[in-house]
């Protein structure tokens, strides 16, 4: 399986209203909710960043920037 495919594997076997929480948390400013959501997404971002074979950093770090500022625009 590709890391995104295990990324929602885990969120599978997550209860949905955990994720809300860690959501709204994270909204909230909870770091260890904010750690949470990035532990579950960051092999998704990891595979979105891979340009030839190999990561990128810059779109990584573009990557990584956009996921935080998309907890804040959720809307739960």
């Amino acid at each position: 399986a590709t890391p995104a495919r295990k990324s929602v594997k885990k969120w599978r076997e997550i209860e949905m209203g955990a994720f809300r929480d860690a959501l709204l948390e994270a909204k909230n400013g909870d770091s260890k909710a904010v750690e949470l959501l990035y532990d579950q997404f960051s092999p998704l971002l990891l595979n979105c960043s891979m340009v030839n074979g190999h990561r990128d950093e810059d779109l990584y770090q573009t990557l990584l920037i956009e996921f935080l500022q998309v907890i804040q625009k959720f809307r739960v």
